[in-house]
């Protein structure tokens, strides 16, 4: 067989294998994975936008649970995002496709720079959130007012009245002030105890934050060697690729020195029987005359 008729069935045989179903399967999950890094980033720039208020007068509890939860949904598409490419690494591994292979590379570059901003973006949250404290959502100051009767009517003289009055006057003054006093150290309690709360989970969602970057770096150093291992598959498609080029240029040149053998021994045959053609000619001249 030729280098052309390998070449030819080697042609046949990988457009056979390109339209196969595990190819396109493939391609499917390319393009789900390609959707899925897509949003993942447009979670990450969501995160962003709400760390940059920490720390101004936007920074409320509930600014902060926000910013808990949408850590927790970028935290859980990053651990499933990972898993997929792992699976898809593992299922193309050792076909000689050249196209999947770099595009499940430039998929595993661009979730692997996701992931680096997103490590920088959390250690922003944690020394950011380890320097303040968040405000409360709505501040209800309670003023309370009491109506004190001034004026009591008896039936006694009008001075023993207005001695009457001066004593309930000073017994009200003293009762309100003492309900001033009550309600201020009840004030100064609660605001003790929401400041307590407040830095207790401040606290945890430190801790929080620390156990989610140690398992960004997890995924980041998998998915640096997943990187590596699909850039070395590649690179050894690319050298098989190479090869067969250089073998099909090989088979060219062969097929070309053949051919031109084969004109040299035509021209050859040629030749001989022109030469002898000539001889039979002047035999019979010779033999004629």
């Amino acid at each position: 067989m030729s280098y052309k008729d390998l070449a030819l069935g080697r042609g046949q045989s990988v457009a056979g294998t390109t339209s196969s179903p595990e190819i396109q399967s493939i391609a499917r999950t390319i393009r789900q994975i390609e959707s899925e890094v897509f949003r993942l980033a447009s979670s990450l720039s969501q995160l962003k936008r709400l760390v940059d208020t920490l720390g101004t007068p936007k920074d409320t509890v509930d600014h902060r649970h926000r910013i808990k939860d949408i850590n927790s949904t970028i935290q859980q598409q990053s651990k499933l995002l990972k898993e997929k490419l792992t699976s898809l690494h593992d299922e193309s591994n050792g076909r000689n496709q050249t196209e999947p292979q770099v595009k499940i590379k430039k998929l595993m570059q661009d979730f692997a720079s996701i992931l680096l901003d997103y490590k920088g973006i959390q250690k922003i949250i944690q020394e950011r959130e380890s320097s303040s404290l968040p405000r409360p959502n709505a501040v209800a100051s309670t003023s309370g007012k009491t109506t004190v009767g001034a004026s009591h009517l008896g039936a006694g003289s009008p001075l023993l009245d207005i001695e009457h009055g001066i004593k309930d006057e000073e017994l009200e003054k003293k009762a309100l002030l003492q309900q001033q006093q009550n309600r201020q150290s009840a004030l100064l309690n609660n605001a003790i105890e929401f400041n307590e709360a407040l830095i207790e989970e401040r606290d945890q969602g430190i801790q929080e934050i620390a156990r989610q970057i140690g398992e960004v770096n997890e995924m980041f150093q998998d998915l640096a060697v997943l990187i590596n291992d699909q850039g070395t598959q590649v690179q050894t498609i690319d050298e098989h690729i190479t090869a067969t080029a250089e073998r099909a240029k090989e088979g060219a040149r062969e097929l070309v020195k053949a051919e031109r053998s084969q004109r040299s021994v035509q021209n050859k045959c040629l030749w001989i029987w022109l030469i002898a053609a000539v001889v039979v000619s002047v035999v019979i001249i010779l033999v004629l005359g």
